[in-house]
């Protein structure tokens, strides 16, 4: 799909003050997005960008760094790349799970040092999982499934201390707040019934010293069914399944789930402060739909019995970028010809702008004030990470 940069349509839709949003009708199609206040929380209205219409930011025709290969020294030979970072002077920080190191490169993709590696000690890692920039130029990193907390290195990767979860239970999620604040998950339920599993997650903000200042949830967080193969249970994941997404985005965390095309935004008290909507009419999983799903999960395509919501999900992804725009990437229909990611970018009001079609193939990271960082797969299963040029306007 090539997208075109509607300026008409853009000025229309910027258009759009709070004041015209005083006598708005809650959850009602809107032409142009509407700002207004409810009781502390601020809401966006938005109407859908136009199909084929786009904001006109570009990406450079190629990556300007390429980190990995499939040979030479071992810094560059990655295995497992679970998450990656941009720290000071423009440094890159890759958690490699293969080796349980972060590995740190400079803006031109030379390596410079690795911290942490296999081990059980402080600062080694046994399944590391994600890195995140923390206030004061430190670096946290943490473990999938771990009860062992966060790791926060300083800029030369000593290890300062370690911020320790509230409770002993395993912990899958980390949104790291520029406060010095994070947003936690765990497990509290998992329901089961008529080979159905609905496994349910709590969130909880922890402050700088790892004290739980607000919860929120539970939220159904994995929908999976029970199946059969060779005389042994499976527990698959049900196709279209509804999921939680969390973000960072101003000084608040986003939590939620994407049934509805709704975003929201909390401070570290659990209260809700920011509230983004956008029209959407939900797509019906048909039979088709379904089969076409089955196929690509390697799922028998005839199989009725399997497990389906009525209706695909509105997004599956939220990024918030360093100029405090929110990406909400679109939920990618089976059959359908997207060989581009598409997102719908949202102002820091929460006022949609338009859509941004991303590098085909490649898993996106950061996104920068003029750069995007991901990785990508190459041949033979190579993992490369890679910059690319962001130039916003048009």
């Amino acid at each position: 799909m090539n997208l075109r940069s509607p300026a008409v349509a853009a000025a229309a839709l910027l258009a759009a003050t709070a004041a015209c949003g005083d006598g708005a009708n809650p959850g009602s199609p809107t032409s142009v997005p509407v700002l207004r206040d409810s009781a502390g929380v601020r809401i966006a209205e938005n109407p859908r960008p136009p199909e084929g219409s786009g904001l006109g930011w570009e990406f450079g025709p190629e990556p300007a760094v390429r980190i990995g290969s499939a040979d030479g020294e071992d810094p560059y030979l990655f295995h497992r790349v679970w998450d990656m970072t941009t720290l000071g002077e423009g440094r890159i920080a890759v958690a490699d799970a293969g080796s349980e190191e972060l590995r740190v490169f400079d803006s031109m993709g030379v390596h410079l040092a690795t911290w942490g590696g296999r081990g059980e000690g402080p600062g080694e890692f046994q399944s590391l999982w994600a890195v995140a920039r923390w206030p004061g130029d430190s670096v946290a990193a943490w473990e999938f499934h771990s009860e062992r907390g966060v790791s926060i290195f300083d800029s030369e990767g000593n290890l300062g201390r370690i911020l320790r979860y509230a409770t002993s239970s395993t912990r899958t999620d980390v949104t790291v707040l520029r406060t010095a604040a994070i947003l936690t998950d765990h497990e509290v339920r998992s329901d089961r019934g008529s080979g159905l599993q609905v496994r349910h997650r709590l969130y909880q903000f922890l402050d700088a010293e790892g004290t739980v200042t607000a919860s929120l949830g539970p939220y159904p967080a994995s929908e999976m069914f029970e199946r059969q193969r060779a005389g042994t249970t499976v527990w698959m994941e049900v196709p279209f399944t509804r999921s939680p997404v969390t973000a960072a985005w101003h000084d608040l965390a986003v939590v939620g789930r994407n049934d509805i095309y709704e975003i929201r935004a909390y401070d570290t008290d659990g209260a809700l402060r920011r509230m983004v909507r956008m029209d959407h009419a939900p797509i019906p999983v048909t039979r088709s739909l379904l089969a076409l799903e089955q196929e690509e999960q390697g799922l028998d395509p005839g199989d009725d019995e399997i497990p389906a919501p009525e209706t695909l999900p509105a997004f599956d992804r939220v990024i918030a970028d360093a100029l405090d725009n929110l990406w909400v990437r679109e939920y990618r229909v089976p059959g359908r010809d997207t060989p581009h990611p598409l997102w719908t970018v949202f102002d820091p009001e929460g006022r949609v702008l338009g859509r941004v079609e991303t590098p085909s193939g490649m898993g996106i990271f950061e996104i920068g004030e003029d750069y995007v960082l991901g990785l990508t797969i190459r041949e033979l299963g190579v993992q490369q990470v890679q910059v690319w040029p962001l130039r916003r306007g048009g």
